[in-house]
């Protein structure tokens, strides 16, 4: 059965008045349910932003980012498995990496350190133990924890990035440019070693032990 709602009209307020707020509701109604959705989650970057960020951000930044129909989505879904639901936090962080790296206001690049770190430990927290990208997680929280100056809990991420794969670079490198910044030369050169053991061919770590031979060397600071 359907019910009919009813309005009785005093003279302080006209019929015609009521018929004309409602009509102005309605509108405003619409507009808001016609108001394109935004990406998923907080992750909303600019188009320039996207641009710099992995491309398995770049379906995370649309309103279907969760569609499985989608063929940009069904690919990254494979490659990630149940982790790609929780994808665009890691891209927010990386994101929230590269707006400190520009920010020049303190302040504001405090905060997105700090948004970097959240993310990825919300990362942390949910991802499945053969999560393909642990190493670049803990490689990307080391570089936000030594925004904010936290030497000691970059040196962790970096000395767990390498546990979990010992061939990869970067954070390597990484740990060593932190003993060097800490005038810690020899720890410096045991870190490069231990990753050329790994990566001979690596020209991240082979020009960091150069210049560590000769500060004078091409590219050297």
């Amino acid at each position: 059965m359907t019910t009919f709602i009813t309005a009785r009209f005093s003279p302080r307020f006209p019929a015609g008045l009521f018929r004309r707020l409602l009509a102005t509701c309605l509108i405003c109604v619409t507009q808001v349910f016609a108001t394109p959705a935004f990406a998923i989650g907080a992750f909303k970057p600019s188009p320039g932003e996207l641009a710099m960020l992995p491309p398995y951000c770049g379906p995370r930044a649309e309103t279907w980012g969760n569609d499985a129909s989608r063929p940009e989505v069904a690919h990254w879904m494979r490659y990630f498995g149940n982790d790609y639901i929780h994808m665009h936090h890691y891209c927010v962080a990386l994101l929230a990496i590269n707006q400190a790296q520009i920010s020049v206001h303190e302040p504001e690049r405090r905060a997105a350190y700090n948004r970097a770190i959240n993310n990825i430990r919300y990362m942390e927290e949910r991802v499945g133990p053969d999560f393909i990208l642990w190493p670049d997680l803990l490689h990307n929280r080391a570089r936000a924890e030594q925004g904010l100056g936290n030497t000691g809990a970059a040196i962790t991420s970096l000395q767990q990035a390498i546990a979990r794969k010992a061939d990869y670079a970067p954070p390597y490198a990484e740990l060593a440019d932190i003993h060097l910044r800490l005038g810690q030369a020899d720890e410096a050169r045991k870190v490069l070693e231990s990753g050329l053991a790994q990566q001979p061919n690596s020209r991240l770590l082979q020009r960091r032990m150069n210049c560590l031979d000769d500060r004078s060397a091409p590219g050297c600071r």
